[in-house]
């Protein structure tokens, strides 16, 4: 459940107040974004029935000043998806291949955010590198790369449904197209996205450096 409230004390506490009424259980709590005496936060919360989803919501609705922006099944089992970062730079490093790290950038970057699709780009030779999800075809990809709407890791394309993440790898040209429907990619989001994307970059130099060597 992702909520929007006032970024004050007791705020929280009131909604966690809620969900125990309705026999709620509060196993999660991430805070995905604050600014103007406003945060979003993203709670995991155990039911037990789904008849009393309904009722939950209404309940967190009657704390003042707190919208529902979003409800949705949670995937990850009992996984802390606060770890998830590391698994993924974990697995990256684990690596021999270009190609398998970009593979593992996008396949886990799209199960963490559950994404519609992830791709890495290479502007300098025209090629799609990897791709997970739903994927437009390789010539949108690279026009959209190449249109100049690369943006800073905090900003995002939106047309009010879908919003596309652009962020640079620092190598070789390589770029990653993040994308998700309906749910806006939050500042924390964002930044875990950069993060990871320095990463793959840095660690793509490495690779391509000791491929060079072992051709000496």
């Amino acid at each position: 459940m992702r909520i929007w409230l006032d970024d004050r004390p007791g705020a929280l506490g009131a909604v966690a107040s809620r969900i125990g009424s309705v026999k709620g259980d509060l196993v999660g709590i991430e805070i995905l974004e604050r600014g103007a005496n406003r945060a979003i936060d993203e709670l995991i919360v155990e039911v037990p029935s789904p008849a009393l989803l309904e009722l939950l919501v209404r309940e967190v609705h009657e704390v003042d000043g707190v919208d529902v922006e979003d409800v949705r099944e949670w995937h990850h089992g009992e996984h802390d998806i606060r770890l998830e970062p590391l698994e993924i730079t974990s697995r990256m490093l684990e690596s021999s291949s270009e190609a398998d790290l970009t593979g593992v950038l996008v396949t886990r970057l799209s199960e963490m955010f559950e994404l519609t699709y992830a791709a890495v780009v290479c502007v300098e030779d025209d090629s799609v590198v990897a791709t997970a999800g739903q994927v437009p075809q390789s010539s949108w990809l690279l026009a959209f790369t190449k249109g100049g709407t690369l943006r800073s890791q905090l900003e995002g394309v939106t047309d009010g449904s879908t919003e596309v993440m652009l962020h640079g790898l620092d190598f070789s040209g390589w770029t990653l197209i993040a994308s998700r429907e309906a749910r806006p990619f939050r500042a924390l989001e964002r930044s875990q996205v950069w993060m990871l994307c320095r990463i793959a970059g840095r660690y793509g130099s490495h690779l391509r450096s000791l491929d060079q060597l072992r051709q000496l």
